[in-house]
């Protein structure tokens, strides 16, 4: 099962302009399907978006809602071509149905949806398939999610990406990162955690080649391979209120959050949380700087100062 999650945020979009377009970006996505679902009759795919300003994530492939092609997808087809055919066309479709949906005049509108939302709905998709297959034909459901991102990170999604990532950790779903534009430390995070590969493409020709090479390797047969490594992972977190990257900072004590400085009125601006003013005045304190003592000196053997 190979989950693809596209970044479909259209403010970060209109910045690669003149680079690649969503529309190219889609054609070497069906590519990358397409020799997935080549390797073997039972293999399956899923296309989420993340975010659009008409609505939020959607599903390109398969209709979520659709019992039918669950049952469809139980049997093993030999018709494989037909099945590219399908696929194909399904998604350029809804894809095209949501570029038509977005407004012609983008500016003051609220961007809906994440990528830590559409990644929560891939892995529900992940979970209600991994409990369906085995009664249907007795194999085991292997999944692994592959996220397209050009979207630079947001601290507001930072406690919903964080339960993604260790769900999908706790289901054996490895992540695996696309991503154009500026690094991201969530993404890295995310698959090195899962055991995904992380991938910064700088030469966006070269689109096909990447997603047909190491973000194809089956999560199986990763152990034994060479896998492009990211020596510049950074752990550190980013602080809730300036975006910014911090070594040391304040921890809200009900959800975790990290500041690298006091929030105004003394609540938490992810869970509104009051904090206890006795508690922030302490902090807001400066610390207290002793001065250095003069050395003592010894004269004829009498002390002085």
């Amino acid at each position: 099962m190979l989950a693809v999650v596209i970044d479909t945020n259209p403010f970060e979009w209109t910045k690669l302009k003149g680079v690649i377009c969503l529309k190219e970006l889609c054609k070497a996505v069906l590519v990358l399907l397409n020799a997935h679902l080549s390797l073997n009759s039972g293999n399956r795919v899923a296309v989420l978006t993340s975010s659009s300003l008409k609505s939020g994530p959607k599903f390109l492939y398969p209709d979520p809602n659709d019992r039918a092609y669950e049952k469809r997808e139980s049997l093993l087809s030999s018709d494989i071509h037909r099945q590219f055919k399908f696929v194909d066309q399904k998604i350029i479709q809804e894809l095209q149905i949501l570029l038509d949906n977005e407004p012609l005049n983008p500016e003051n509108q609220e961007l809906k949806g994440s990528i830590a939302a559409a990644m929560s709905m891939a892995l529900s998709y992940i979970n209600r398939l991994t409990n369906i297959e085995p009664e249907s034909t007795g194999n085991t459901l292997r999944a692994k999610m592959l996220i397209i991102s050009i979207s630079d990170d947001s601290t507001q999604q930072y406690v919903p990406f964080m339960n993604c990532i260790f769900s999908a950790q706790k289901m054996k779903v490895s992540i695996d990162v696309c991503k154009l534009g500026p690094d991201s430390s969530f993404l890295q995070q995310a698959s090195d955690v899962t055991n995904g590969v992380y991938m910064l493409i700088k030469n966006v020709h070269g689109l096909i080649q990447y997603l047909t090479t190491a973000l194809f390797i089956d999560p199986s047969l990763r152990p034994i391979m060479v896998l492009p490594t990211n020596s510049d992972l950074d752990f550190r977190a980013s602080c809730f209120v300036t975006n910014k990257v911090i070594d040391i900072g304040y921890v809200c004590s009900v959800c975790l959050c990290i500041f690298s400085i006091i929030p105004r009125n003394n609540v938490c601006p992810t869970c509104q949380s009051k904090f206890d003013d006795a508690v922030v005045k302490k902090l807001r304190q400066k610390p207290i700087v002793i001065p250095l003592q003069k050395k003592k000196r010894l004269e004829d053997g009498v002390q002085r100062t």
